[in-house]
């Protein structure tokens, strides 16, 4: 369990590092390379059909039971995470122990245009999932270290999904993303029912 949150941990900095914009002084973060269909305005992503906030969501509770075995994790735990910008966030890790990782994220101090805005060594791509729009998030000349999806659920609020494969099994990056949105899905069922 230790290797795993070491793991864990290094990934999360990881991610942080690669999407935070800035940098020290003379060594520029290069801005993200996009997708030719992915956007660079806020303005294009769809319309959400009703906002959901985050502000009191239990994010160990965004997967049911049922939504857990259909993914094949066995476990859930609570911890804050720097999910976007450097700052703290609740999340959920939702674990198949050392195999694999879902973290769902309930970002409330900023929304979905953060990732179009550029500043990290980022791929986007604007989604959707379900009848959400939502940016698909990879680190740029990676593959198989994880993919992470963003649902545009308020004004300045974010539902953030990510699989994080713990082994190096798994390279296929549109499996990883695949699997992520997967999720993604499941978390936004839920959260429509508990509003």
């Amino acid at each position: 369990m230790r290797i795993f949150n070491v793991a864990l941990a290094i990934i999360c900095v990881a991610i942080v590092s690669a999407c935070t914009a800035g940098g020290e002084k003379g060594s520029p973060t290069p801005a993200p390379s996009t997708d030719s269909s992915s956007s660079t305005s806020a303005n294009d992503i769809p319309v959400r059909p009703k906002s959901l906030d985050l502000g009191s969501v239990d994010t160990c509770k965004l997967l049911t039971e049922d939504q857990m075995k259909q993914i094949n994790v066995l476990s859930s735990r609570s911890e804050n995470l720097d999910l976007v910008d450097g700052k703290q966030s609740p999340a959920c890790h939702y674990s198949n122990e050392g195999r694999y990782t879902y973290a769902v994220g309930a970002v409330t101090h900023d929304g979905v245009s953060y990732w179009l805005k550029g500043g990290g060594n980022v791929t986007t791509k604007v989604v959707k999932v379900a009848d959400y729009g939502a940016v698909k998030i990879e680190l740029s000349g990676g593959s198989g270290f994880d993919c992470s999806i963003s649902v545009d659920v308020a004004d300045g609020q974010q539902l953030m999904v990510s699989y994080i494969p713990m082994t190096t099994g798994e390279k296929d990056q549109a499996v990883l993303c695949g699997k992520a949105e997967k999720a993604a899905g499941f978390a936004l069922a839920t959260l429509k029912n508990l509003k």
